[in-house]
């Protein structure tokens, strides 16, 4: 299933939502609707803002004006990031803020620096902008007017963004400043370790503090960056297991194919003979597509003998190439939560790599290193 829809692109970057990002957008509005206050001896929130109907207006402006922020956050790293010649794939705003998805994390330190101070500074910026509005719009139309509210929320609300992904813990970026600190002084993968361990013992006070104030929302942040933490530091620790071995040194060689003349019942009794989940459809010697027991799962058992593998196929297939990083098509796996790659190298399919060539390779690896 399809989590998040694409909306546009910045920089030719796509601009995913998620489909949280739906829920997210009217609960920031009602909270910030829901609340007045003074930071700094200034009205912080829209709460005191009436008629409603004016008061809801700018709540849904401030929200949707927050995650454009957030946006741009993420491009601040992706503009580094471009600048070194590293892709970027796509950008999804979730529920608890974005993700830049990136064809690889650089292993050099300053780069690393660099790239994570990038999305900070540009909250930073943004934060100080908006501040800088509110004087405007408070000279000209006073204090309590809505722009003007408007205004020193984002602003506020941009520095704390920024403040709060500086708190040097993964998955935030200060985590990142940490690990690059880190590993000016020891391996890249003990310094990853580091830095998610304190990203970790930083979840559970926040997951503590959440508990004993009875705060759901701490409490779900915190879990989120216990995963972030976790899933920072097992990426790490499988990419370089994986560090030097290319797909061609793993991959199976020998791939059974069927061809999409091939009806669904012979297609069970080819899974349940051979003990395979899938199987690369070919036409000309080239592979048209790929046929998985999830897309035979999907036609009722009485239909099969009068249905097609080409019927039922999916035919956008994602492929790498023999020469390619073993470490790359675990990637690509798990961006795609798909399970096996084919292996293609001047148009013809020449093997096929599944996640458990991969994690024997691991597992082997890992012992001899």
């Amino acid at each position: 299933m399809n989590t998040a829809f694409q909306i546009g692109k910045i920089m030719e970057i796509p601009i995913r939502l998620h489909i949280t990002f739906l829920v997210i957008i009217p609960w920031v509005a009602y909270a910030f609707a829901s609340v007045s206050t003074y930071i700094f001896g200034k009205l912080y929130g829209f709460g005191a803002v009436e008629p409603a109907t004016l008061r809801w207006i700018y709540s849904f402006a401030f929200a949707i004006l927050l995650f454009v922020c957030v946006a741009l956050h993420e491009l601040g790293h992706s503009f580094v990031a471009r600048r070194f010649g590293i892709r970027i794939k796509s950008i999804t705003l979730y529920l608890f803020g974005g993700v830049a998805s990136m064809e690889e994390i650089p292993r050099n330190p300053a780069l690393e620096l660099r790239m994570a101070v990038a999305g900070p500074a540009v909250s930073g910026m943004i934060g100080l902008a908006a501040i800088a509005l509110y004087w405007w719009a408070e000279s000209l139309l006073g204090a309590a007017h809505p722009a003007a509210i408007l205004m020193w929320t984002l602003g506020i609300m941009n520095l704390i963004l920024m403040a709060f992904n500086l708190i040097p813990a993964f998955p935030m970026d200060g985590g990142r400043v940490l690990r690059a600190w880190f590993a000016t002084r020891m391996p890249y993968v003990l310094a990853t370790r580091r830095a998610a361990s304190i990203g970790k013992a930083f979840a559970m006070l926040l997951g503590f503090l959440g508990l004993f104030s009875v705060n759901i929302l701490t409490m779900v942040v915190a879990f989120f960056v216990y995963v972030g933490a976790t899933e920072e530091e097992r990426a790490t620790t499988v990419s370089d297991s994986l560090r030097g071995i290319k797909v061609k040194h793993i991959m199976s060689g020998q791939v059974k194919t069927v061809g999409p003349e091939m009806n669904l019942r012979d297609l069970t009794d080819l899974m349940f003979r051979e003990k395979h989940r899938g199987y690369p459809v070919i036409v000309d010697e080239k592979p048209a597509g790929i046929v998985t027991i999830t897309d035979l799962q999907r036609v009722a058992e009485e239909k099969r003998e009068g249905t097609l593998v080409g019927q039922v196929m999916t035919r956008d297939i994602y492929v790498i190439g023999p020469e390619e990083e073993a470490a790359s098509a675990m990637k690509r796996m798990t961006e795609s939560n798909i399970r096996r790659l084919p292996v293609i190298s001047d148009g013809k399919m020449v093997g096929i790599i599944s996640r458990e060539d991969l994690v024997r390779a691991i597992e082997l690896c890992s012992d001899g290193r």
